[in-house]
């Protein structure tokens, strides 16, 4: 059974932003595993819009895309929260990243050979978050690990 990694850096294109209003998408980013020989990407799907408020639950869309011509089995998918950012990019310390979570891929997900499937992250917002978190920016580090089934 062969096995892969996909991790995506802080800072690097599969941030995502979760604000108290409407938002916008982040291009998708393709990462390899340890040996560099095999890719999966994760990234955010264009168009579904993640709006937050304290005490809510909603879903952050992602797509898992395959380059291989065979299917592959995305086993985990995990997203830590950063530290959020003003629209104009500068941080917010009275704001902790604490403030959001995001769960877990919930089951395996079958990609197929050059394609791609999108999957539900459900992310909350905590009740009691302070009021500095309002119409903030909080970028999300995407990893999975997928095996050839």
């Amino acid at each position: 059974m062969s096995r892969w990694r996909s991790g995506v850096p802080a800072g690097a294109l599969a941030a995502v932003v979760l604000t108290w209003f409407a938002i916008g998408p982040a291009p998708a980013a393709n990462t390899a595993n340890g040996n560099g020989s095999k890719q999966f990407g994760i990234a955010d799907v264009p168009g579904r819009a993640t709006a937050l408020v304290p005490g809510a639950t909603g879903n952050r869309w992602i797509r898992l895309a395959n380059t291989e011509n065979f299917p592959i089995l995305v086993q985990t998918v995990t997203a830590a929260v950063g530290k959020p950012n003003d629209s104009r990019g500068r941080p917010v310390p009275a704001c902790p990243a604490s403030s959001v979570q995001v769960d877990a891929l919930p089951r395996p997900v079958t990609v197929p050979a050059n394609g791609t499937a999108d999957v539900a992250l459900t992310t909350r917002m905590l009740p009691g978050t302070p009021d500095a978190c309002r119409s903030v920016t909080f970028p999300l580090t995407y990893t999975g690990t997928a095996v050839k089934p």
